[in-house]
């Protein structure tokens, strides 16, 4: 069986994976776009904050389901990355019992891998098909898909190609990956605060713009009614207050709070989990609690 016929036939599902994406993204789009247009026809052109309120939702419902299967996918990627050193000490231990690379490779347990596992059933599936150890091991580091497993191959080659002591070397490897998964937890406990300062700030400019709309400004909105009573004319301190809308402030605030729960939030999925696609989730949650401050509070 050629290694085509094998990568085939070990991998019927992912043409069914790409069209269930298809799908998802198409029935998000769908729905987003009819959010869009509900909101823009059901809302006059007065109600600013409205319209506005429909537009984000239909973008957000677009945006959910392609964030939720990212998030799923940076998820498996962990799970890869997390079983990485033991699937080495794994074959630090093969290895010392006599067996050699690609025997310990295949008396590997698979059940206690996590999201590893298919991974590497797949490889000792390869492996024991006759598919020539280079193309395996490039399968496994494209199957994984994290700098991680693409290091720990390049390394593994290195080891079963140079020969000598092949436990050694694994033993470097285990911890070198190990000490580099601790790297990373330590930057993510120490940048964790951070985090938190991102919705701190958010907060404070949140409960500013809602003291100046419901504060402020409804003190503007009885000016400009006692000067249209009184039917005041000419140039007084109060006259400038004639032509300020109350509803385009508000909805230039609202607009404001917006764009920095896009940015606060993806500057908080970098800085927290290392990637711009985590920070949606902070993104979301900003944009909610500004439409219930705006719309409730």
């Amino acid at each position: 069986m050629s290694a085509k016929t094998q990568q085939e036939v070990m991998l019927p599902k992912v043409p069914l994976a790409k069209t269930e994406k298809f799908r998802i993204i198409m029935i998000s789009a769908i729905a987003s776009i009819s959010v869009v247009i509900a909101s823009i026809y059901l809302s006059s052109s007065t109600h600013f904050i409205t319209r506005d309120i429909g537009i984000i939702f239909g973008i957000i419902a677009a945006v959910i389901p392609i964030t939720l299967l990212q998030l799923k996918e940076m998820q498996r990627k962990e799970g890869i990355d997390r079983h990485l050193p033991l699937f080495l000490l794994s074959l630090v231990s093969s290895i010392q019992s006599g067996s050699n690379l690609i025997q310990a490779i295949q008396y590997t347990p698979e059940r206690n891998m996590g999201n590893l596992g298919p991974v590497l059933r797949n490889f000792k599936a390869n492996i024991s098909w006759g598919m020539p150890i280079n193309e395996a091991f490039e399968n496994f580091a494209k199957k994984a898909g994290t700098r991680m497993a693409k290091r720990v191959v390049v390394l593994l080659e290195i080891a079963y190609k140079n020969g000598g002591n092949v436990s050694d070397n694994l033993e470097t490897i285990q911890k070198y990956v190990t000490e580099l998964r601790n790297l990373e937890k330590e930057r993510k406990s120490a940048l964790q605060p951070y985090t938190y300062t991102i919705y701190i700030s958010y907060a404070v400019f949140i409960a500013i713009a809602v003291i100046l709309s419901s504060q402020f400004f409804t003190q503007i909105e009885s000016v400009k009614q006692l000067l249209s009573t009184t039917h005041m004319t000419g140039n007084n301190v109060f006259s400038a207050l004639s032509g300020v809308e109350i509803a385009q402030i508000d909805s230039l605030l609202f607009n404001m709070a917006v764009i920095e729960s896009i940015f606060g939030g993806l500057a908080a999925g970098k800085i927290g989990s290392g990637s711009y696609v985590a920070g949606i989730k902070h993104v979301i949650v900003m944009i909610i609690i500004a439409v219930i401050a705006f719309n409730v509070i």
